[in-house]
């Protein structure tokens, strides 16, 4: 009798975007934005992150006020009926010090892209290298037991035909063994080419350097820009201790969220005398 079989062959033609940039989009799938009352939606909306629950802050805004008031606050907030503070701040503030934070990162970077592209290396080398050598281990283990199951498996078949095992028990047995081993196989498979990837120039680097020349002269903030630079905005919970009203604000870019390079990953402070009524 003749079997038929179909099987997929990926990576088989050069991909239109890098992976990099497709791994960005599934995010912004799954990131859907809630609806107002006031059929706005914030620019920041499903961006931005409480730093103390981890929960997101929401998008409040008011018709009477066209957008002058336009705040987030955290969700686990709830009228302070929740289990975390406000961590209130305003639209247009952060409109401001998201727009400043990237258009100095852009000329920062494209003043000197090879020296960013050094930086960018010395910060990630060590994470990188520790992350390939603990792959690599796992490989090697993965490997082993591979071939210890061919021995277990032929073991086994022999206790079986010595009559030392049930046909029942041998085949129960047999066959969480094979499902083993072809379970490590694929698990061998996708760790091998995933160390081979980061072995090779890494394409976040070269996407994020592509958004800087795109956008040359950033004016103003739109959904485009936000999504395609921002990955998430982590808010800390204002100190009025100073008598002015700090609060800092981590911005986590795409492409590069683990670089420790200060311009591109130090908080930013934002500052403001405190008065009677609420403010950002």
């Amino acid at each position: 009798m003749e079997t038929l079989f179909s099987a997929i062959f990926t990576n088989t033609q050069e991909a239109i975007i890098s992976q990099a940039q497709w791994d960005r989009v599934q995010e912004l799938r799954k990131n859907k934005r809630r609806n107002t009352k006031a059929e706005r939606q914030g620019l920041f909306s499903g961006l931005l992150f409480c730093a103390d629950c981890g929960s997101k802050l929401h998008f409040s805004t008011s018709k009477n006020f066209e957008g002058r008031q336009d705040h987030y606050v955290c969700s686990n907030y709830k009228s302070n009926r929740g289990d975390c503070s406000a961590h209130y701040i305003r639209e247009d503030v952060l409109r401001e010090l998201v727009l400043e934070r990237i258009r100095s990162v852009n000329e920062y970077i494209r003043k000197d892209v090879e020296g960013f592209q050094e930086e960018w290396l010395q910060c990630n080398r060590e994470a990188q290298e520790k992350s390939i050598k603990a792959d690599k281990k796992r490989l090697e283990q993965s490997k082993k037991r591979l071939s210890d199951l061919d021995v277990i498996m032929s073991k086994l078949y022999e206790d079986h035909a010595l009559g030392n095992l049930s046909t029942d028990r041998y085949k129960k047995m047999f066959a969480d063994y094979e499902a083993e081993q072809k379970q490590l196989e694929l698990e061998i498979s996708v760790t091998e080419d995933w160390v081979e990837s980061r072995e090779k120039a890494d394409d976040n680097m070269d996407s994020f350097i592509a958004l800087t020349k795109k956008y040359v002269d950033v004016t103003e903030l739109t959904p485009t820009i936000v999504n395609e630079y921002i990955k998430k905005i982590i808010v800390y919970v204002p100190d009025k201790s100073t008598g002015k009203r700090q609060q800092k604000l981590k911005i986590i870019f795409n492409f590069v969220d683990e670089v420790e390079i200060p311009s591109i990953a130090e908080p930013i402070v934002y500052k403001r005398q405190t008065t009677n009524r609420k403010t950002a």
